[in-house]
């Protein structure tokens, strides 16, 4: 009998239809956060990583993402290559320059960056900076494959920079909502991804915001979530029975089909409503791989 041969496998329909995996649960990487924003945090990636919970050797925050804190200190400079079709960052304090395959881009806190992967990049930091970083190195993983050497048409280094931010924000913040609407979001695409509806092809970016006494309605779907608190305001998530207050730069794990909701208990008796008031969070998902299977499995719950 040949080796090839020899690899076979036949596996009855009781163990091969419906495989149980390991769940996952709803939290919080608050001391993640806390050790990238210390005054003596080395340059250095930290990584939020569940693999000893997901049972893979590889690390990974969800089955098909991995996010990461990243400190790069004033002076100093981090190259890093990821296996990843490609790479969404966000800076939350400081500034600096991004070289990468020839292109150079000044990035301040308050920017997101959207990179492909599969290709050397160098961070230097004009000051103390730390910036937030999610990439789908996970779901190549574990298909065992690297990404091409060459960028994707699909993926181009975008630039969303703070001020255009802050500008559709304030139309977002003051957008009347239906009842049927999920939320109060801002999806982020570039060129290549605005008819695919996501920031890369596997995944999506959304700015999320919730005014003072004002509620995500609870929902779920088959995405998994990252969430990232930008301005935490009088906001708590639930998700799945538990509760998770914001607090700012921390990030929260929403497991793909927990129900969860994002509530703003902040109460505002006249006068204006600041932008103070209003949390907002950035989220990542793994949602395009969903979009794409016609397989998203949103609802209300």
């Amino acid at each position: 009998m040949s080796i090839q041969a020899q690899r076979a496998r036949y596996v009855p329909v009781e163990k091969g239809f419906n495989i149980v995996r390991p769940s996952i649960e709803p939290q919080s990487f608050e001391p993640q956060k806390t050790r990238v924003f210390a005054a003596d945090a080395p340059t250095g990636l930290v990584a939020l990583d569940l693999s000893a919970s997901l049972g893979t050797d590889y690390p990974a925050t969800t089955p098909f993402m991995l996010a990461r804190y990243v400190s790069v200190r004033a002076g100093a400079s981090l190259t890093c290559r990821f296996a990843a079709s490609g790479e969404i960052w966000a800076v939350l304090r400081g500034k600096g320059r991004l070289d990468r395959k020839g292109e150079a881009i000044d990035w301040r806190d308050g920017d997101i960056l959207l990179v492909p992967g599969g290709a050397t990049s160098t961070w230097a930091a004009d000051e103390d900076a730390v910036l937030w970083m999610v990439s789908d190195e996970p779901a190549l993983a574990f298909l065992g494959v690297q990404p091409e050497a060459a960028d994707r048409a699909a993926i181009e280094t975008t630039l969303y920079r703070r001020d255009d931010i802050a500008r559709e924000l304030q139309s977002l913040y003051h957008r009347p909502l239906a009842p049927d609407t999920a939320g109060r979001a801002l999806f982020m695409a570039s060129a290549h991804t605005e008819r695919l509806g996501t920031c890369l092809p596997a995944m999506t970016l959304t700015l999320n915001a919730v005014r003072p006494g004002e509620a995500q309605r609870p929902h779920r779907h088959n995405a998994a979530a990252l969430v990232l608190a930008l301005r935490e305001a009088g906001c708590a998530s639930t998700i799945g029975g538990r509760t998770f207050a914001w607090t700012r730069h921390s990030t929260l794990l929403t497991p793909a089909g927990a129900p969860h909701d994002h509530c703003n208990g902040r109460q505002i008796t006249g006068g204006e409503v600041s932008d103070d008031d209003i949390a907002l969070a950035l989220i990542v998902q793994d949602g395009g791989l969903y979009y794409y299977g016609r397989t998203m499995g949103f609802s209300f719950t």
